[in-house]
């Protein structure tokens, strides 16, 4: 199968993260433990380069310090 685009982005911010992970001093794989992800799942992504699903790459965001500010619509709480 092809490698798209995005996918090539996000291998590359899965090894940034690793790398301001490791700048931080902090053993990666305890940290993943303790976001409750398991050790299948973190080996294939830290070793075998892997993709994240959406709930591993959040916790790889959250361990490394980088968050998302996300737009969003205030409405009026009555019906239309």
């Amino acid at each position: 199968m092809e490698t798209t685009v995005f996918e090539t982005r996000a291998k590359e911010l899965v090894e940034d993260i690793k790398e301001i992970v490791k700048v931080k001093g902090l053993n990666l794989e305890e940290e993943l433990e303790k976001a409750g992800i398991q050790k299948k799942s973190y080996e294939k992504i830290l070793r075998q380069g892997g993709m994240p699903n959406l709930s591993e790459f959040l916790a790889l965001c959250q361990i490394s310090g980088i968050t998302f500010h996300l737009p969003y619509v205030e409405t009026a709480n009555t019906p239309m």
